[in-house]
């Protein structure tokens, strides 16, 4: 993630919170050299850092959102305040602890991982669900960055498709301790995952 992408989100999460759109520079070095004060450009920087290592299992829209909920004028300087993280993490474990299906969440996971396949030219699903970053796998990535859906998820390590590593299971805390509970209701929409999964 690079300094840009940080800027796009928080301008992004600033026009929704204000109801209103929002354009990027042309020129979003000079823009971040001439416009912005020392202290904001340290802070943006600071924060692609911590984005890139600290927070990487953040969801950077809904952390920037959570940001403009508790300020009205939720800044740069601001995005390192303790409060707005406590609020992400309490969102974050209601959303990953929720237990109603959504069959429009698990489409639209479906949708995403066949976009994502065809923009990085993989042919079979075998090997996105191979794909790793580091000693993690990308599928794990996107599901904590909320592309994927958990039930999309638990369904293809059901089904043998994929096959998590100790360190993939580290970063889902939620799912190891609601599997049962996940794959009992996947059995309620045992045809509907069929379907859903021939599409991959």
């Amino acid at each position: 993630m690079e300094p840009v992408d940080v800027y796009y989100n928080f301008r992004k999460a600033q026009a929704e919170s204000k109801g209103r759109g929002f354009r990027m520079p042309k020129d979003f070095d000079a823009h971040l050299n001439s416009k912005f004060s020392d202290k904001n450009r340290e802070a943006l920087l600071l924060a692609t850092k911590y984005f890139n290592t600290k927070w990487t299992n953040v969801n950077i829209v809904r952390y920037f959102q959570c940001g403009f909920e508790l300020f009205k004028t939720f800044s740069y300087i601001k995005f390192f305040d303790p409060r707005v993280m406590r609020l992400y993490v309490q969102r974050d474990k209601n959303i990953k602890r929720e237990m109603d299906v959504n069959k429009k969440n698990i489409v639209d996971s479906v949708k995403f991982i066949r976009r994502y396949m065809k923009e990085n030219k993989i042919h079979i699903l075998r090997d996105y669900l191979q794909l790793a970053n580091g000693n993690r796998k990308v599928i794990v990535d996107h599901y904590i960055h909320g592309s994927i859906d958990k039930f999309l998820l638990v369904w293809l390590v059901k089904t043998g498709r994929l096959i998590l590593t100790d360190d993939d299971r580290a970063c889902m805390t939620y799912i190891v301790h609601q599997y049962r509970e996940i794959v009992e209701k996947l059995q309620e929409i045992n045809g509907f995952m069929r379907k859903v999964s021939e599409k991959l």
